[in-house]
């Protein structure tokens, strides 16, 4: 069988029983399976596996990082699926042919901001590992950050666990926020201002009458009670 060979800048790598370019942690808190396709995926896109490459089989690569056979079947499987490789029975599994590979490179840009970021965290002296697992948890926590600057309205809402919320928004993000007061304001500005802002939050005495002043019934509305809930700030941070 002839092995297939991949140049990683000055050291080259053979796909081989006794030896594999993959770098497999079982104590990650990645599952094997995510770490050996993302790691395909990024030998692909930096063009160290080329179109038409052949890869280990089956059999061959979970004998090179002891693992069960089926989680490579299952990642093969995978990358098949999403154009990256193709499996061709008595011919093994082979990296997918260039237009295909120029189709997954144009999608995914970010891979050279990706390998320059985690080389400006190494040099600023940060775990990198520690960088991205925390980079994780924020999007799990809040979402994908926002290009567009959110807009907050909070309508009426002087009670303490308001002031707790607006703070908190304040310090987490840039976004615009806007305070009025009912009692004060016409209701053509608060009409305005309802259908301007993205998140409204109210307290719950008002949740209807301000939810009527909105013309999109998709609009954000979030309403309060007197107490602070974590889970309700962070419901305001997703959006």
């Amino acid at each position: 069988m002839t092995n297939s060979l991949v140049n990683l800048e000055s050291q080259v790598y053979y796909l081989e029983t006794d030896s594999s370019i993959f770098n497999i942690d079982h104590n990650s808190p990645y599952p094997i399976n995510i770490q050996i396709r993302e790691q395909i995926k990024w030998l692909i896109g930096k063009g160290l596996l080329n179109p038409g490459e052949s890869l280990p089989s089956t059999n061959q690569l979970a004998n090179q990082l002891s693992i069960n056979r089926n989680t490579i079947q299952a990642v093969y499987t995978q990358l098949k699926d999403e154009g990256l490789l193709l499996i061709q029975k008595g011919r093994g599994t082979h990296v997918a042919d260039e237009k295909a590979i120029e189709k997954f490179k144009a999608s995914n840009p970010h891979l050279p901001f990706a390998e320059q970021s985690m080389k400006d965290a190494a040099d600023l002296g940060y775990d990198v590992e520690q960088v991205l697992l925390s980079a994780y948890a924020y999007i799990k926590l809040f979402g994908q950050p926002m290009v567009k600057r959110s807009r907050y309205l909070f309508v009426e809402c002087k009670i303490s666990a308001c002031v707790f919320y607006l703070d908190e928004i304040k310090k987490m993000t840039d976004a615009e926020i806007i305070s009025i007061d009912v009692n004060s304001t016409s209701v053509e500005e608060l009409n305005e201002e309802i259908n301007r802002a993205d998140i409204v939050v109210t307290r719950a005495d008002l949740y209807d009458k301000v939810k009527g002043f909105s013309q999109d019934d998709h609009k954000t509305i979030i309403s309060v009670g007197s107490t602070k809930d974590v889970s309700l700030l962070l419901k305001m941070l997703r959006h």
